[in-house]
């Protein structure tokens, strides 16, 4: 098989988070881990804009941005894609707070081109799901054409929706920079048919996540050990020919270090991305 995948993982997975949540910027960590990443074998790292501590997010400010490129260069990990996990909780389509929150993706659009960003994932879902609401999707197609320019990072929209239900929303929005995550361990606990939804998918997904989830909704586990069909994922994109990067959106429990190392093991050796 073509090797058409780059490997990485979502900030804050290559760090202790006792005591903080999972989904959550590494504050104390996040330089530490583009060496740790180097280490592991990986070659990029998701950035995460989780709505915390935007402040303290170096990518909020100029000589945070420096300090991110600076790292990019000396450790030879790019900063492909950035997961706006701050609009989760539906700030985009509250008439009371929606402005505020466009003006703030906007502006996050603005910090990720300064550092060559080129996907923003946008999760709609939560408080921000728009399945079976026309008036959620009429309002994030407005939202989309607000805020993205000709030259904008890609929006990836990482949704709950079915895949033909995406596709005809991503056709109807109508945006060359607007594109689709495709989460498998998430699409598993939805009880989506992963062939399916890739096939259904293949030309509009720009980065895949991959974690481990039961198909009864349970929490995501070490690769592997829960029922997410991960291999007939990878066989289904090799026989598409898709060529992009996957994520390792992956929990950490209580030792970040042997985590990673097992979850990286068995991607490459499911996307046979391991020397022969």
């Amino acid at each position: 098989m073509t090797q058409n995948y780059s490997i990485g993982i979502m900030q804050g997975r290559l760090s202790s988070k006792t005591g903080k949540p999972l989904q959550s910027f590494p504050i104390d960590d996040w330089c530490e881990e583009f060496s740790r990443a180097k280490r592991l074998g990986l070659n990029q790292i998701e950035w995460l804009f989780d709505g915390l501590n935007d402040n303290k997010n170096p990518i909020s400010s100029v000589n945070g941005r420096k300090k991110i490129k600076a790292l990019i260069k000396e450790h030879k990990i790019t900063v492909n894609s950035l997961c706006a996990h701050k609009f989760i909780n539906g700030s985009l389509l509250n008439k009371t707070s929606v402005e505020k929150a466009k003006e703030e993706l906007s502006e996050l659009l603005l910090w990720a081109s300064d550092i060559h960003i080129k996907y923003v994932i946008l999760p709609i879902m939560g408080s921000m799901s728009i399945k079976e609401n026309n008036n959620a999707k009429e309002k994030l197609k407005k939202i989309l054409h607000d805020v993205l320019k000709k030259n904008s990072p890609i929006i990836l929209l990482e949704t709950d929706m079915p895949a033909i239900e995406i596709r005809n929303f991503i056709n109807q929005v109508s945006l060359k920079n607007v594109q689709v995550l495709y989460d498998l361990g998430n699409a598993n606990a939805m009880g989506f048919n992963i062939e399916e939804d890739i096939t259904t998918l293949k030309n509009i997904i720009g980065e895949i996540h991959i974690k481990d989830r039961f198909s009864d909704e349970g929490k995501s586990t070490r690769l592997g050990s829960a029922d997410t069909p991960i291999k007939i994922a990878a066989k289904t994109l090799s026989r598409l020919s898709w060529k992009g990067p996957i994520i390792l959106e992956t929990p950490v429990f209580d030792d970040w270090l042997s985590e990673a190392e097992s979850n990286i093991l068995y991607t490459k050796k499911i996307f046979n991305l391991l020397p022969t």
